[in-house]
């Protein structure tokens, strides 16, 4: 029988509290990857329709009418986008 380092456990029972330990740790994780990538979406979508409602507006010279509708536009869409990858992440729970 060969010898095996002390630090190595091969034999570990699939439902032991380190095994669920580790496995809570990865979903966690997991977790807050996504919830740190709906926040970029909902701050992208805003930003980007910002920008664009303000070159609209130097475009056809009528700031700041175009960036408020593009604005308003831009937080909707980020705020349904949001609601949807929540309840994405919700139902993967």
């Amino acid at each position: 029988m060969p010898n095996k380092p002390i630090s190595q456990n091969d034999n570990r029972d699939p439902g032991s509290s380190q095994e669920r330990a580790e496995s809570g740790w990865a979903s966690t994780v997991r977790l807050l990857g996504k919830v740190g990538g709906i926040g970029w979406f909902v701050a992208t979508t805003i930003a980007l329709s910002v920008f664009a409602g303000y070159w609209l507006d130097k475009q056809f010279d009528t700031a700041p009418v175009l960036t408020i509708l593009v604005l308003a536009l831009g937080v909707l869409t980020a705020f349904v986008g949001m609601f949807r990858l929540l309840r994405s992440v919700r139902e993967e729970r």
